[in-house]
């Protein structure tokens, strides 16, 4: 998976995430979507799907691990994503207001990918680690949504 870095002080993320997940450049998804900023993290689920995605909540996975973490907002399953996958995950992390949640890319080996310009770690640590450096600087975070992307296979009939 290779870097998209996102626009400073940009609302792009999500689109930038999209592009690292599907090896696009950040500049065709923006001539794509040119009103990308207002697209939520469904509309962008939603167009991985259309791309022939299927999307797959690891949190519906036999033996993920349900117990609570980060003061109960986080699954401990997270921390140990099944490897050769790439998943589309938002977090939240103040001082952001809880409804703008930030999108990362998770590469097949679970190393996180974020498009903020101003990420302190980025593709160098894993989910647990990205979310343990925000909790420990925040005292809060939370895993808005993370879903694992595999190619749907099609049958004839």
């Amino acid at each position: 998976m290779q870097m998209v870095k996102q626009e400073r002080d940009s609302n792009e993320c999500g689109l930038c995430v999209v592009a690292m997940l599907t090896d696009r450049s950040r500049e065709e998804l923006v001539a794509e979507f040119p009103h990308y900023e207002k697209m939520a993290d469904w509309k962008w689920l939603n167009y991985l799907h259309s791309l022939g995605f299927h999307l797959e909540d690891p949190r519906d996975d036999e033996g993920f691990d349900k117990t609570r973490v980060c003061d109960g907002n986080v699954f401990a399953g997270h921390f140990k994503l099944p490897r050769g996958h790439r998943y589309y995950c938002t977090v939240w992390v103040p001082p952001m207001p809880i409804e703008v949640s930030h999108a990362v890319a998770i590469d097949e080996n679970g190393l996180v990918f974020d498009p903020s310009t101003r990420a302190p770690i980025t593709g160098q640590c894993s989910l647990e680690q990205y979310v343990m450096f925000g909790y420990e600087r925040f005292k809060a975070v939370r895993i808005a949504c993370c879903y694992r992307l595999s190619r749907m296979i099609l049958r004839r009939r």
